[in-house]
């Protein structure tokens, strides 16, 4: 090989580098984009919750209290030992081992055949429905070659991936240990149309959650999330 011929081979090798270290900036750019517009999305979402609850109290009039008919025109009930009629004490449910475990979940895995993959799960116990919980989930994946199939994932592909990641809505309740999550709403999906369609958490050690997602057409998967403060 000439000196000419190494000196042109060096110049392409640069070029691809180069290629491919704008391309993971341009990447990890978007992704931080989109998690401080999530950020801000939640905060914004909490403020107007804590702004509609301080104006609860003074958006309700004072009721008048009910006048009681005269003790000879009351209709007999059974009354207490006190003179008061029995009121049956309601029964309350214990609380599920699954409430500490609400808040935000992060994780970050590597896929094979997605690349790797940052999940967020947002888990909430139902007021009305005391033991059941409401899940939310969203995950965006950055291409890898060595994790990829033959038919790399172009540019554009990417940036919908990121910018518009499947994202899904879920409704679950403890079963054999673990939260099993069914799918309410499936909000988004990634450039293949993959989106889960069953979730599974676990508790795993002191202070982390062991996820498992199925999807219809696509290959599920696992890993370990970590709470997180948004």
């Amino acid at each position: 090989m000439t000196a000419q011929q190494r000196k042109a081979l060096l110049i392409c090798l640069g070029i691809v580098v180069g290629s491919y270290i704008a391309h993971s900036i341009i990447i990890t750019a978007m992704q931080m984009a989109y998690y401080q517009q999530q950020a801000a999305r939640q905060q914004a979402i909490r403020a107007a919750q804590q702004r509609a609850k301080a104006a609860a109290p003074h958006a309700l009039a004072p009721q008048p209290a009910t006048a009681l008919p005269p003790p000879s025109q009351a209709t007999p009930t059974t009354a207490s030992p006190a003179g008061r009629a029995a009121i049956p004490a309601k029964e309350v449910s214990p609380p599920s081992p699954f409430a500490r475990f609400q808040g935000i979940w992060r994780g970050r895995a590597a896929l094979d055949g997605r690349g790797i993959c940052d999940l967020k799960f947002e888990l909430r116990e139902k007021p009305d429905e005391p033991g059941n919980f409401s899940g939310y989930s969203t995950m965006t994946c950055s291409a890898v070659g060595a994790l990829m199939p033959s038919k790399q994932v172009s540019v554009k592909e990417q940036t919908l991936n990121v910018m518009d990641p499947e994202a899904a809505i879920f409704t679950g309740k403890p079963e054999n240990g673990s939260l099993q999550f069914h799918v309410d709403k499936t909000v988004g999906t990634d450039s293949n149309g993959c989106a889960p369609t069953a979730f599974t958490l676990t508790p795993f050690g002191g202070n982390q959650l062991a996820a498992e997602w199925h999807e219809a057409t696509c290959r599920g998967g696992h890993m370990i999330l970590v709470k997180a403060r948004y």
